[in-house]
């Protein structure tokens, strides 16, 4: 019965966005504010023709600036106000910033290991740890989505931040948040009922 009045409900549909490529592509970005990489500015044009086929009344960004480069394309003809959230700013990554995997391993061997197994609850130097992040990301969300019911949102953000999202959204285990491809402009679209969640589309 749950499930049946969940149809007849009208939801906030969220159309998540990783944005275009950046320069620092390869390695542990997180919070360090890198541009769009001309390769990532080539993936715009397609990434707006996608888009099309939603009519937004609402868009949101985070403040990163290869996150706003993005959105500003997305919006640019549609009319809608864009939303800057530091809320949906990517995971702050500590010391491990600006290193690509490879240079992580071999500073910090014994940390890697553990982080690949427990990435949770294993916390990074410096770093923003994975439950305050986590809750960050869902605080951002509820609040988007309690303000927004029965809209089409689009929201442009970080791989981190979609995972969260995603993973929340489908019951899935933390450590499990990586199965789930995060492309640059990759399209992930969710239904936020009030009595419930329909995942339509992952890194389309």
């Amino acid at each position: 019965m749950r499930g049946n009045r969940a149809s007849l409900e009208i939801p906030c549909t969220v159309v998540f966005v990783r944005h275009a490529a950046s320069k620092g592509a390869g390695s542990f970005v997180g919070q360090l504010d890198e541009p769009l990489s001309p390769a990532g500015r080539n993936q715009l044009r397609e990434l707006v023709q996608k888009l099309s086929r939603f009519h937004f009344q609402a868009a949101f960004a985070s403040d990163l600036q290869r996150a706003l480069a993005t959105a500003r394309e997305a919006v640019q003809h549609t009319g809608v106000e864009l939303e800057i959230r530091a809320g949906l700013r990517e995971m702050y990554f500590g010391r491990w910033q600006g290193l690509s995997w490879k240079q992580v391993a071999k500073r910090y061997p014994r940390r890697t290991t553990l982080w690949l197994k427990h990435f949770s609850s294993q916390p990074i130097p410096g770093a923003e740890r994975f439950a305050d992040f986590r809750r960050r990301v869902k605080t951002e969300l509820k609040n988007i989505v309690r303000t927004n019911q029965g809209r089409c949102v689009l929201v442009v953000t970080h791989a981190g931040v979609i995972r969260v999202a995603l993973a929340d959204a489908l019951g899935m285990k933390q450590s499990h948040m990586f199965r789930m491809a995060q492309d640059p402009c990759a399209i992930n679209v969710v239904d936020y009922f009030a009595g419930g969640v329909t995942v339509r589309c992952i890194n389309g």
